[in-house]
């Protein structure tokens, strides 16, 4: 295929009048030991006071038991071909973040690439994919230097319908979704809510539940030392005098500890299925934007008396923005392979026997367009080469002056702290001292380069200029001008 070609392959499903509402993807799955191997989904805090977490399974039938005391029976709702139970094994969010985890390979290449640091204690750079609420994260909003506000600017200008300037610097957030629903100490948060445009997840059908027990037995013995054995036994006392109280030598790993009974993972006798589901209608709805002028017809009167004509969609640029955001959503679900979730859920692709245990007539991928009528025709999902090779061309088109440099942002606690000040509803929020004054004030665009000049003011002045800030963020006015606080790049990531 020629690059033009393969810019234009998918173009049908992206224009304006194209009638397919989604690309539906299932995959089926088994334990990397067999079908009917246990394995692990994940626990979830409990709901109500004293309650372990737990697996989460939804109930669907009469044979979906009622809780722990009725597991039900599974099995007979495999073999009557009904559901009994549902289970989680890897939520939307979770699927989310792996998916885009993927993409950190294009970072920097065909993705923008943006770094935090600062965030973790010794730990490196977090790349913006690699942080959970992507544009929206308190990691990324409490940087230095003004660094939020060219997101700050491309978030407002999504909110008011251009796509295009959020995609050239946080992409990701427009495929797997962000809210930017939290103010700051600094500025009013802009209320831009993208949706995912694909949807994932793993569920495994008619499960049984496993439990666990263990029993870990010291390697210290102690008889070894008349000392050690008093003051063993004197904790071992004291603990079970006392049902709140642990025995400390337990915590050290000195004596035999038995386990209680745990989840011990499930088996699954119905399907493990992945579902990923790529919203074409909510790309559809994406636009970007013209230069304001640009869509003036020929010999339109231009001068003093003209009225300035608000910016529109540009039809060009537009489908640049949709190839590309495709092209990402494409590539991160692409041939995905093994699924190693967590400790004892690796998950692979199913298959018929003896590997796995689909029949003859079933197949472990499938991908289908499903329009607008309900009509579902075949869809050949792109290998991970040729995703590739999309992605790439669809970068180079809508990036046409290339992929902006590197972009490093430092977080600033103190920003943070000044936010949590205010969230947890002190008096004022303020800065007490003036190091601190001068680092908030360092947070504006205006200010980020003069910390000699603020240092040289008093104390009182600094604390007036903070408040008149606080004043205009309470107003809902930005406070700072969406000039200037240009974040620090680097040639690396």
């Amino acid at each position: 295929m020629t690059d033009e070609s393969i810019l234009k392959q998918h173009d049908n499903l992206l224009r304006d009048d194209a009638d397919v509402a989604a690309i539906v993807i299932r995959e089926q799955l088994r334990p990397v030991q067999g079908p009917r191997g246990v394995f692990f989904p994940p626990t979830f805090a409990a709901i109500g006071q004293g309650k372990k977490s737990d697996y989460h399974i939804d109930r669907l039938g009469p044979l979906g038991g009622e809780g722990n005391r009725d597991p039900g029976d599974p099995e007979r709702a495999q073999r009557e071909g009904v559901l009994a139970n549902r289970c989680t094994v890897d939520s939307v969010p979770a699927q989310a973040n792996r998916l885009e985890a993927r993409l950190l390979r294009y970072s920097g290449k065909w993705i923008p690439r943006v770094t935090i640091v600062g965030s973790r204690v010794d730990q490196g750079p977090l790349d913006l994919l690699e942080v959970g609420h992507r544009v929206a994260d308190a990691a990324v909003r409490y940087t230095a230097n003004g660094g939020f506000k060219q997101f700050e600017k491309a978030l407002r200008a999504y909110v008011k319908g251009d796509a295009a300037p959020l995609a050239r610097v946080a992409p990701t957030s427009l495929v797997f979704g962000h809210w930017d629903s939290r103010d700051s100490s600094t500025s009013k948060a802009t209320k831009s809510k993208a949706r995912r445009l694909i949807r994932s997840e793993v569920v495994a059908y008619n499960v049984a539940r496993v439990t666990k027990r263990s029993q870990y037995w010291s390697s210290i013995d102690p008889e070894v030392s008349e000392e050690l054995g008093e003051i063993l036994a004197e904790a071992k006392e004291a603990a079970s005098r006392d049902t709140e109280t642990k025995n400390p030598a337990s915590q050290l790993g000195m004596t035999d500890v038995p386990a209680p009974e745990s989840p011990g993972g499930v088996i699954a006798f119905g399907r493990i299925e992945r579902t990923s589901i790529v919203a074409l209608s909510g790309l559809r709805a994406l636009a970007a934007f013209g230069k304001p002028g640009a869509n003036d017809a020929p010999g339109d009167p231009k001068g003093a008396t003209a009225e300035p004509k608000e910016p529109t969609a540009d039809p060009e640029i537009t489908l640049a923005l949709r190839r590309y955001l495709f092209a990402l959503a494409v590539a991160s679900v692409a041939d995905c392979g093994v699924w190693d979730l967590r400790e004892g859920c690796i998950l692979v692709r199913n298959g018929t026997p003896p590997e796995g245990n689909l029949a003859d007539n079933q197949a472990s991928l499938t991908a289908i367009l499903v329009k607008h009528t309900g009509e579902e025709k075949p869809f050949t999902m792109p290998k991970n080469r040729a995703a590739q090779e999309y992605l790439e061309a669809a970068a180079k088109a809508f990036f046409s002056d290339g992929i902006p440099a590197p972009v490093s942002l430092t977080f600033d606690p103190a920003g943070a702290r000044a936010a949590v000040d205010v969230q947890r509803g002190g008096s004022t929020g303020e800065p007490t001292k003036k190091g601190d004054i001068i680092k908030a004030l360092l947070a504006f665009p205006e200010w980020a380069d003069k910390e000699t000049d603020l240092k040289k003011k008093k104390k009182d002045d600094l604390l007036q200029l903070w408040r008149s800030k606080q004043a205009a963020a309470k107003g809902n006015e930005p406070v700072a001008s969406e000039g200037g606080g240009t974040p620090t790049t680097e040639g690396h990531a």
